[in-house]
């Protein structure tokens, strides 16, 4: 039996390193994180997901919602391995990010203003809850009537459209939450409730109850300075 030629003994060695299937060449891994990611067939698979899963989520986004969504996945990119650089951290860090880019309402998160004559500039930061699939943080809204300090996290949610709505151009969400801590300061209660639909660039919020009325309006996305 003849022996294996060498460049036949080199393809079969390199094939491990091949299979790792990152979104990037192996081969040409340079950086300590690039090194990490092809030794470890699991990060290797995360990469390539998160790679994908940005590409698709990208589609459909209106110009604001992809500068916000770019900007966050830059500044995840190159943080990552920055402070920590075990496998398991990275893994840890790769399952969060591809849930964020995966979550339900990804598309809605972000920092919403609205002008009132007469008025300072209310405003809320909305995140995608990474805990629960169907919930949104929401926190920061204030106004010169009064000043809310809570954090709120959607305990319902009433989709006005099919169930993948969130994922379609376009798609109305519609959210009900209520503060999850006292704001009693702020002339509230921990009962009161909001409604708030997500349209595009724009968020509606409106007051269930006699609380909080004063926050009731449409609300712009902004880009952060």
């Amino acid at each position: 039996m003849k022996p294996w030629p060498r460049s036949a003994l080199a393809v079969l060695l390199a094939l491990p390193l091949a299979c790792a299937a990152a979104s990037f060449d192996c081969q040409r891994a340079r950086s300590k994180l690039n090194r990490t990611i092809c030794a470890d067939s699991e990060l290797s698979r995360l990469d390539q997901q998160v790679w994908n899963a940005y590409g698709e989520r990208i589609r459909g986004l209106t110009p604001l919602q992809y500068a916000h969504v770019r900007e966050r996945h830059i500044l995840w990119r190159r943080s990552r391995g920055l402070y920590e650089t075990s496998v398991a951290a990275l893994v840890h860090d790769y399952r969060n990010h591809l849930a964020w880019l995966d979550h339900r309402f990804f598309r809605f998160a972000g920092r919403y203003q609205r002008e009132s004559p007469g008025r300072s500039t209310a405003h809320f930061e909305a995140e995608a809850d990474l805990r629960r699939p169907d919930a949104l943080d929401l926190r920061g809204l204030a106004d010169s009537v009064a000043a809310l300090a809570w954090r709120a996290a959607a305990r319902a949610a009433t989709v006005s459209s099919p169930a993948d709505a969130a994922h379609a151009t376009g798609a109305r969400i519609s959210i009900r939450f209520s503060p999850v801590s006292s704001a009693t300061d702020a002339g509230l209660s921990e009962g009161c409730e909001f409604d708030i639909a997500f349209d595009g660039d724009e968020a509606i919020l409106i007051a269930t109850q006699t609380c909080g009325k004063a926050f009731d309006g449409t609300y712009s996305r902004a880009v952060r300075e």
